[in-house]
């Protein structure tokens, strides 16, 4: 089993800890039960680069997730684009595969991709807990559910280590209002 993962945007929104709180999940806490009934451990390996002005410019962050041994630590087209800004989908949107599953802030990303697509409202989502810092986590929350590539005991767990004490509070109810949007996004797929 093998996954890539893009989450892209621009600097300030937290793309790059997106990805370092799903490698965090994959590597440490998640666990694979495999056919013989052994549980193989999965790796991560988490890269990331953004643009000229860190804040404003373009961000990525690139994850890719097995249970095999893996070599090469790139994403070159992945199986989930996450695009949280529309200068993001302009510069990665045309590095997809036919299968590639797209996940988009209908707020932020003006265009509509064809293909695999899911709209999750994280920025106006996160407005409503009180602050847009916490966008990020809910996006994060609703790709889980989307692609379940780490439970979500997992990924709570790997977010709890990464962020400050005093945010867990509001990081928590980020996390349960993204678990809720992805699973509503995953039920209303395929209809207009």
């Amino acid at each position: 089993m093998e996954s890539e993962v893009r989450f892209s945007g621009f600097g300030g929104q937290g793309v790059i800890l997106m990805g370092i709180i799903l490698a965090r999940a994959a590597a440490l806490h998640d666990k694979v039960v495999g056919p013989d009934g052994k549980e193989p451990r999965k790796t991560a390996i988490q890269t990331q680069s953004y643009g000229p002005s860190a804040r404003g410019g373009h961000s990525k962050c690139d994850v890719r997730i097995s249970t095999e041994e893996m070599n090469y630590p790139f994403v070159e087209l992945p199986d989930y684009l996450v695009i949280m800004s529309q200068q993001a989908y302009g510069k990665y949107i045309t590095e997809l595969k036919p299968t590639t599953k797209i996940i988009i802030d209908p707020d932020l990303v003006l265009d509509r991709p064809k293909g695999d697509v899911f709209m999750i409202s994280a920025t106006k989502a996160a407005e409503n807990l009180g602050t847009r810092i916490v966008a990020n986590v809910v996006m994060l929350a609703a790709f889980r559910e989307i692609s379940n590539i780490v439970s979500f005991e997992a990924l709570e767990k790997a977010m709890l280590e990464s962020l400050p004490p005093p945010t867990h509070d509001l990081n928590r109810s980020a996390l349960s209002l993204g678990r809720k949007l992805g699973a509503e996004a995953l039920q209303h797929r395929g209809k207009s």
